[in-house]
């Protein structure tokens, strides 16, 4: 069937609140107060002593940090102790994911490795020796004995916690503290105690998120041990080197005749796209480009300009074509931002990038933005990374898009494969790279892998045409004519070329998040694990994404959760003789502020979403977390609602569905704990379905006129619905 119908608008008028139901029953805990409190004090004691014996020097405030393990059974933010925390004068300052295996369980089985949370508390000794004069005796209110019940172990938090991967060839270190824009008194306790270690802070380059300080060290490296100490402290590493075209990418000048440039501008005059990376050098692309000079005054490096050449082309004409004569009108103009100069990568100049790309975020003037450069590292489960924290920041409001490059490291073994910052994002779209456009195709060798952190397990969240040696990325560059390339730096601006241009060609509000939800819906899946490709490789067609078949409706909701809000997603249903199976594809996406301090509560905001077959009372899952956890254990976990985009079609026969739905519930939390309702900030969201009913070509317009609220979309300067 041809693709010629557009996509249906204004879903969010099939959307009504309804009443939440309560469920649930007493909760079960492992242990008895009793139990908990003989367990805990050895426990307890051995961890003051060692309080007690840290030199004052490498305790801000006097206060040194334990780590509090819950049950696996309370991994669930609403279990949080924070009336225990409270009675004792304690604090927590993070938390990070870990796998334990209980002494006993609630379950009928017998205790195995189960994934729980461990909290990061900070206190002075004399709130630790409360604690502990008052677990020895018992006498705590009953609403901290229930917290004291949650907890699995207390131990000090020790220095090899925090000592990450540590080059001794690299002069710098990398190094985060628990610290906020408040705490300068810790930021100068710091700055002290490494002095001490005839090191220095350059505190001229810290960049402060959420609960954490990052901060550069030059420090001698048999003294990384001492640094690690410093009780506040949450991690420490070796500068990475900057990810910008490594490892050394593929690059070719090709005999082929360069196309013509084109002679109009570009499609969309009110969008002006941000693309960070080496710069341009040449004056061909300047009726669409406008490049800014972020780095110092060192002449620039032919290697980096050619890099922010091929990358920006890319974004305005996408992939030459064999025989293709002339290149096509860009869909929005670009502001690139010269960011990286000779000495970006080295010591503590990755700062330097980062700093650059945050001063033009924050003036807040684009809507889309591309990355093909970060730290040239994989990510790590127990730490954000401070570009991810950054840069997350400036996305969480749903009003920006950033495509992300995830390195090119994905023909290494194990860990080091694995996706790089800031790709790990959970409100971006971290593009991996597909050896080719045609119709059998699989992830490049290069392409790093996943998974991301969870939240955000999802990651690269889809793959786009990258090019490989057999079959590069042919790109047009003012600098050689027609070149070669491979890599996911050149998957990224294609990705968001085809984000830009779906935003400019249509004629309907489309926020950048509903677009990015577009994307992933039409993510078309191989036999290859979603930890390899995401969701799929990304169409890179306009046209694929806003159409959709005569046997189909696509349909684009949009709107705003309010507090703990219940809301229920009608999905739109024909009313006529169906002669197929029904296929029903529905995709979700939220932006969310985060807890850079608490990955495994990293999201503030999450979605419970569960579906309706009818207008039953019955609902069941929809979403599915199935093949993506190695273990059972982990596929619990309270994690995955929390995943900021959700994507799974089902099949249902003919007579299975009358009238479905979604319920929708927004949930919250902060610092890793639940939020009063009154407190949640509303939440922007999209959601796509897409109805499709085999041998039935009457279903687009049968739900077009049963449902007279949904009108297609409209294309900028047409009247008509199809194109």
């Amino acid at each position: 069937m041809d693709r010629k119908n557009l996509l249906l608008g204004n879903g969010e008028l099939l959307t009504r609140p309804i009443t939440p139901t309560q469920g649930g029953g007493p909760k079960k805990y492992p242990y008895t107060f009793d139990d908990a409190r003989k367990r805990l004090l050895p426990k307890v004691r051995s961890m003051l002593n060692q309080v007690k014996t840290k030199p004052d020097i490498a305790k801000p405030r006097g206060e040194e940090v334990a780590k509090f393990t819950l049950h696996p059974s309370f991994l669930a933010k609403s279990y949080f102790p924070e009336a225990l925390l409270r009675n004792c004068g304690l604090r927590s300052v993070g938390s990070k994911e870990t796998v334990i295996t209980p002494e006993k369980t609630t379950k009928k089985t017998s205790p195995e490795p189960e994934a729980s949370c461990c909290l990061y508390i900070s206190g002075s000794t004399g709130s630790f020796e409360a604690f502990l004069n008052h677990l020895d005796e018992g006498d705590f209110p009953q609403n901290v004995k229930k917290d004291i019940q949650k907890l699995e172990d207390i131990a000090i938090l020790n220095s090899k916690d925090k000592i990450k991967q540590i080059d001794e060839n690299i002069e710098w270190l990398d190094v985060a503290l628990h610290a906020n824009s408040d705490d300068l008194d810790i930021i100068t306790e710091f700055s002290n105690y490494v002095l001490s270690l005839n090191g220095q802070v350059d505190t001229q380059r810290k960049i402060v998120v959420g609960g954490l300080t990052f901060l550069p060290v030059k420090l001698p490296m048999e003294s990384v041990d001492d640094l690690a100490e410093f009780s506040l402290l949450r991690v420490v590493r070796s500068m990475p080197q900057l990810r910008f075209d490594e490892p050394d990418t593929f690059r070719t000048i090709l005999p082929q005749t360069p196309p013509q440039l084109p002679t109009t501008p570009a499609k969309n005059q009110n969008e002006r796209v941000a693309i960070f990376d080496g710069g341009i050098g040449v004056d061909d692309l300047n009726p669409w480009v406008t490049e800014h000079i972020k780095t110092g005054p060192e002449t620039p490096v032919a290697e980096c300009l050619k890099h922010g050449c091929d990358v920006t082309s890319t974004f305005l004409f996408g992939r030459i074509e064999e025989g293709q004569t002339e290149l096509p009108q860009p869909y929005a103009n670009v502001d690139h931002y010269r960011v990286v100069d000779r000495s970006a990568g080295r010591d503590p100049d990755l700062y330097d990038v980062l700093h650059r790309i945050k001063s033009v975020l924050e003036d807040g003037k684009h809507s889309y933005i591309n990355l093909s450069l970060g730290p040239r590292f994989p990510v790590e489960d127990d730490d954000v990374h401070v570009w991810t924290s950054t840069i997350e920041h400036f996305l969480s409001d749903g009003n920006v898009l950033a495509t992300v490059a995830v390195g090119n490291d994905g023909a290494l073994t194990g860990s080091a494969s694995r996706i790089q910052p800031p790709s790990d994002m959970v409100n971006s779209l971290a593009i991996g790279a597909a050896d080719t456009y045609e119709k059998e195709w699989n992830r490049a060798y290069y392409s790093c892998k996943g998974p991301g952190r969870s939240p955000g397990l999802i990651k690269p969240d889809g793959v786009a045409f990258g090019g490989v040696p057999e079959q590069p990325f042919k790109v047009y560059s003012p600098w050689n004519g027609v070149v070669g390339v491979c890599g996911t730096s050149f998957a990224s601006p294609s990705l968001l070329r085809t984000a830009v241009g779906i935003s400019s060609t249509l004629d309907y509000p489309m926020t950048p998040m509903a677009v990015k939800a577009l994307l992933i819906h039409h993510a078309e899946s191989n036999k290859e694990h979603r930890f390899d490709v995401g969701w799929g490789r990304f169409p890179d067609s306009v046209e694929e994404v806003i159409t959709c078949s005569d046997n189909e409706a696509t349909l684009i909701y949009q709107g705003v959760l309010t507090a703990s809000q219940w809301l229920k997603a009608q999905v739109p249903f024909p009313d006529i003789p169906l002669n197929g199976d029904i296929t029903l594809t529905a995709t979700f996406c939220y932006a969310t502020q985060f807890d850079p301090e608490h990955p495994v509560n990293y999201t503030r905001s999450g979605l419970e979403v569960t579906f309706r077959k009818n207008t039953s009372e019955e609902t069941e899952s929809f979403f599915t977390n199935k093949n993506l956890y190695p273990t059972e254990q982990e596929s619990r976990r309270d994690g995955h609602k929390w995943e900021t985009s959700l994507h799974h079609s089902r099949r249902f026969r003919k007579t299975s569905l009358d009238h479905p739905s979604f319920d929708i519930v927004y949930r919250a939390r902060e610092g890793g704990q639940s939020v009063p309702s009154h407190e949640l900030d509303p939440l922007p969201y999209a959601l796509i379905v897409t109805l499709k009913v085999n041998n039935t070509p009457e279903v687009y317009n049968n739900i077009l006129q049963r449902y007279p609220v949904l009108q297609p979309v409209r294309l900028q300067g047409e009247v008509g619905i199809t194109i």
